[in-house]
Parts: structure tokens; C-alpha cells; sequence
């Protein structure tokens, strides 16, 4: 069967469900069909493990739904779910999408103040929350009178709330309330990396599409172990995490840490088979792998750079031989993991071809909160490393260039993943809807194959005064190689002094990896400048001379960041601004 062939059959079976199946339709034939086989697990601290099977999912979601009408909660009520990643929290989020509720889903590492707002803004009538966040919702409570209800996902031991366990159900309601596919099943705030987060409205067509086409193209079923890193807030996690595996038969495993001593040893105790991850832990794994090559023998370590060579080699020829080359590094991952699908930010195409030299599977997508969020993704079957794939069968994808001669332009794109709009904000709804278009705001290009690469951030490129552009992202993934750079965010300033003065220049903010600098380096703050000024040199020799950095801050804690691990550029300028007070740097 021909690529071509499998895109038409995937419309045609997305187009018939969209029109006929309700994501409660999905849910009962999911559990019927699965029945006893565990859906959820999730890890104790005291090492123990507890699941639920399909069949008690589905038990426990009716009840929700039911015990919610009971409530007084009323079709497109919003109900907000904050909570650390648990079985509790999927519960949750099929039981209010059931009773044709509206879930509004809460990063918990948000500040009171951002959850103030969302709370506020969305008028949100009841709360799901775990015990350790039952603090900030009491803190919160008598600044929101739209409240009526908190819905305690532990034990209960207060009066004044509701425990999951203590919910009842509603006479006659045993099934929900109808829901269509065009009501709004979510209210996703945008992590705000350059303002103010505004709330995006994701249809039920939103989340059936994507469950459709995104599990046609990964392809995971009841063998299929997932490991959930990412927070449930997080679209790509809530729809590549949690329902299309759960559509599949895949059981889905819950981990709460990203510290390698904690992930590997789930991974192996779990078998997993899948993860959805962002580049930070791809980075954080390949690191570990290549730190233990490095404490191998001498002939050991020549071995394994010649075998990570020979296979990066054959990869060109689409001959995989990793699995066998480095069986123990799949050994230290539980022998079964296949494949890793990455989103939320660039990554590091070397760091991508040498996970694929070692036999793991990398599937880089795009995407963004607005688009539901799967724009693009490679597959097992067609990959091409450096780019974010080919878009999903049923979505278009344009891209408008200020001339016939640039190569790339803002990405524009339309079909049945593009949210309803923000949130009662028709303005800004209006600002990137055009036509029927969405207008990402990342700049990018089609290759001859049809695969799209991401070059940038449209409102990141630096202007020089020689009327040059510079991409940040490029910049950053050549600087960020050096091992004695943890993290970076590469910003245009405007200068002070010289030829280039009142004109943008290129600037970095670093955080050093301590670890690695020499005892003199890290009590003399100079020297560690100057090791990384080296650095610079060294790995700037590979960009055009109008792309190198000019200066550069060292930054001792970690930059601000989003849940997804992106930099929250606009709030990292405030930081620098106020520290410096007299240079202005802007993104």
C-alpha cells in the first residue's frame, strides 16, 4: 500500500467520524473492547504501584459525570483540574467531558496570581484538586465567588470539600449528556512566552481529530507501554499521552520525576515502549548515555564510537542495525522502548541522528496549543531528520514569503485541528484567523520531499542594522553544543556604541554547567567568562560572521520557562533589563 493510498483511507475514516462518533462514544467502546487490561498505573513513593483497568475507568468516569449533573453543573460550565499527573486527573477529564462540561486544565507550576486569572477568567464553577495543591485553591477561594464547588482527587478529611470517592451520582444521568463536535471541550492557556496567556477553546472535532490521525501514524496498541513525563496541561501530552494511547489499548504509566534515577529505573520496571517528551529530556538521555561511553576503556570507547559511526552511516541508506550494536543501552531502558515522539521546541538534529544510530525511534512533530496541537510529525514509516515531518493527512499548510527569492516564510494553516478562537477575546482571535488561515507566527520552509523544518520564532528574529535577519534558534543550537553551557537564550540588543550603535546586535544570556569548570574557573568569575568566550569562538566558526554573538550575560539560576521547557523570552528580557538598567535588549 502506497503513502498516498494509506493519507486518502486515514481522510476518509477521519471524515466519518468526525460526522458520527462523540469522544463518549470513543470512551465506551474503548473500555468494552479492552475491558480487564490496565489503562492507567501510576508509581507510589513508597515503591509500591496501583492501576486501573479499562473497565474501571469507564466505571469511575460515568460516575463523575453523573455525580457533576448531580452538582448543578451545567452543559459548557467550566470545571477546572489542577493536579499533579494521576490516574485521578484522566478520571477527571473524561468525567466533566462527559456531563458536556468544559475542562479548563491548570499548570500547577503556575504562580497563585497566573491561576487567579485563568480561575477569573473562564468563570470557573468548580474545581478538581489533588492535596497538594488544595492550598492555593483555599488561598484563592474568597477572591472567586463563582466557585461552588472543590473536588478533592485524595482521601478527604475536611468538610468543605468533596472527595472523588465521596461524589454521587445522579439518578438517571447514568450515560452523561449528549455533546456534540463542535462544543468546546477545553480551555488550554497559552504558557504566555511573550504576554499575557489567553484561553484556547479546543472542540470535541478538535480532539477526535487528532486521536484519528495522530494513532493512524504512530500506530500503538496493547502491547504498548507509555511513560507520562510531560504535565497533563500540556496538549501534546494530553492528546499523544493520554487518549491516543488509551484509543490503542496502551496502558499508560505515570512518573513524576525527569531525573534519570528515577526515569530509568520506571522505564525498565515498566517495560516502556513509548514516550511523548520534549528535547530537554532527549538532551538529559543522550547525555547519560554518551557520560557513560565516556568512563568506558579506551578500546571499549573506540568500539562504541565506531559502532555509533557505522551506524549513523547506514542510517543514510534507511538500514537500522542500532538495536543490535547497542543492546545494553536498550537494556538500561527496559529492553522494549521503540520510539520517542518530541515536540514544544527545536532539537538538536545530532542528538537526533545518534538516538537513531543507538536503535531508539525519534518522531519530531509541530505543533502549537492552537492547532490542537499536532501540525506535522514524522513516522516510522517516513522520517527525515532535521525536519518536522509531513502535516496530517486532512491539515494544509502554507507558507507566505516576503518574495519569490526567500526560502522560508510564516507558516499559515487550516482544517479540522484549528481551535474555535480564544476565549472571549474576539480581537486577538481575529488577529491570527485570516480567511480560514491560522497564522502561527514561526517561520519555516518546505523541502522538495514535502517535509516542513522550522527556522524560528517570527517575533524572535533579530533585525541587524545591515538589514540581515538572525534566527535565535540557529544560533543557540550551534553555541548550545559546548558542554560547559547548560542553557542559553540568544536575543537581539541594541547597541550602545560603535558602527552598530542604536541598531540590534546579537546577544545571549548563558547559564553555565558549573560541574565542568575547574575550581579556579568557578571562584573567578572572570575566568569562567573567558572559558566560555573560548567556547564561543570556537563553535562560532561554523556561522556566518553577521549570526555571532557580540556579548553576552553569565546568569547563575535557571532562565524562566514554560511547561514545555521554552524560554519565556519576554519575561527573561524584563529579568535583564532591570538587572542591567541601561542597555535595552528586545525580542
Amino acid at each position: 500500500m502506497g503513502a498516498g493510498e494509506t493519507v486518502t483511507q486515514i481522510n476518509s475514516l477521519v471524515k466519518k467520524v468526525l460526522k458520527n462518533v462523540t469522544i463518549t462514544d470513543i470512551l465506551e467502546a474503548i473500555n468494552k473492547k479492552y475491558g480487564n487490561r490496565p489503562a492507567l498505573r501510576i508509581n507510589m513513593e513508597d515503591g509500591s504501584s496501583r492501576q486501573i483497568t479499562f473497565v474501571k475507568l469507564g466505571r469511575k468516569v460515568i460516575g463523575v459525570s453523573s455525580a457533576l449533573i448531580n452538582l448543578g453543573i451545567e452543559k459548557n460550565d467550566r470545571v477546572a483540574i489542577l493536579s499533579e499527573n494521576r490516574p485521578e486527573w484522566a478520571i477527571a477529564f473524561f468525567g466533566i467531558i462527559s456531563c458536556a462540561a468544559t475542562v479548563v486544565p491548570i499548570d500547577i507550576k503556575l504562580s497563585d496570581k497566573e491561576i487567579r486569572f485563568i480561575l477569573d477568567d473562564t468563570q470557573t464553577k468548580c474545581v478538581f484538586v489533588s492535596k497538594k495543591y488544595i492550598g492555593v485553591i483555599d488561598n484563592l477561594r474568597s477572591d472567586l465567588p463563582h466557585i461552588e464547588r472543590v473536588i478533592l482527587l485524595d482521601e478527604n478529611g475536611r468538610e468543605d470539600v468533596i472527595s472523588l470517592k465521596g461524589l454521587k451520582k445522579h439518578r438517571g444521568k447514568e450515560r452523561g449528556r449528549p455533546i456534540s463536535t463542535e462544543d468546546t471541550a477545553l480551555i488550554v492557556y497559552t504558557s504566555g512566552t511573550t504576554g499575557i496567556a489567553k484561553g484556547v477553546e479546543i472542540s470535541c472535532k478538535n480532539l477526535l481529530f487528532q486521536v484519528m490521525t495522530f494513532s493512524k501514524m504512530i500506530h500503538c496498541g496493547t502491547r504498548d507501554r507509555f511513560l507520562s513525563i510531560l504535565p497533563l496541561n500540556h496538549m501534546l501530552e494530553m492528546t499523544g499521552g493520554l487518549i491516543v494511547p488509551l484509543y490503542g489499548g496502551s496502558c499508560v504509566t505515570y512518573c513524576d520525576s525527569l531525573k534519570p534515577t528515577t526515569l530509568l529505573p520506571l522505564m525498565r520496571k515498566c517495560r516502556t515502549t513509548a514516550m511523548i517528551c520534549v528535547p530537554l529530556v532527549l538532551k538529559m538521555l543522550h547525555g547519560g548515555i554518551m557520560k557513560k561511553a565516556d568512563k568506558l576503556s579506551p578500546s571499549r570507547q573506540k568500539v562504541f564510537k565506531t559502532f555509533l559511526s557505522i551506524s549513523r552511516f547506514l542510517l543514510k541508506f534507511e538500514i537500522r542495525i542500532g538495536k543490535l550494536l547497542f543492546r545494553p543501552v536498550h537494556e538500561e531502558f527496559g529492553g522494549r522502548l521503540r520510539g520517542f515522539v518530541s515536540g514544544g521546541a527545536p532539537l538538536d538534529v545530532d542528538i537526533e541522528v545518534d538516538l537513531n544510530a543507538m536503535g531508539f525511534r525519534v518522531l519530531q512533530g509541530y505543533g502549537l496549543t492552537e492547532t490542537a496541537p499536532v501540525i506535522s510529525v514524522n513516522t516510522y514509516r517516513m522520517t527525515k531528520f532535521g525536519s518536522v515531518g509531513r502535516p496530517l493527512p486532512g491539515v494544509d499548510v502554507r507558507i507566505i514569503k516576503e518574495s519569490n527569492a526567500a526560502l522560508e516564510g510564516e507558516i499559515l494553516t487550516r482544517g479540522p485541528h484549528v481551535m474555535k478562537g480564544y476565549f472571549r477575546n474576539l480581537e486577538e482571535t481575529r488577529a491570527v484567523m485570516k480567511d480560514g488561515w491560522f497564522s502561527t507566527g514561526d517561520l519555516g520552509y518546505f523541502d522538495k520531499n514535502g517535509f516542513l523544518h522550522i527556522s524560528g520564532r517570527l517575533k524572535n528574529l533579530i533585525a541587524l542594522g545591515t538589514g540581515k535577519k538572525v534566527f535565535p534558534e540557529e544560533v543557540e543550537a550551534v553555541i548550545g553544543k559546548s558542554p560547559y553551557i547548560k542553557e542559553m537564550s540568544v536575543l537581539g540588543r541594541i547597541a550602545t556604541r560603535g558602527l552598530r550603535e542604536g541598531h540590534e546586535e546579537v546577544f545571549a544570556v548563558i547559564v553555565p554547567e558549573h560541574e565542568l569548570f575547574e575550581e579556579s574557573e568557578r571562584t573567578d568569575k572572570q575566568k569562567m567568562r573567558d572559558r566560555i568566550s573560548s567556547e564561543i569562538a570556537r563553535l562560532s566558526k561554523s556561522l556566518a560572521v553577521h549570526k555571532r554573538i557580540m556579548d553576552f550575560d553569565i546568569w547563575e539560576e535557571e532562565l524562566p520557562k514554560t511547561v514545555t521547557r521554552k524560554i519565556k523570552r519576554k519575561v527573561l528580557v524584563d529579568m535583564i533589563n532591570e538587572k542591567r538598567g541601561t542597555d535595552t535588549i528586545f525580542v
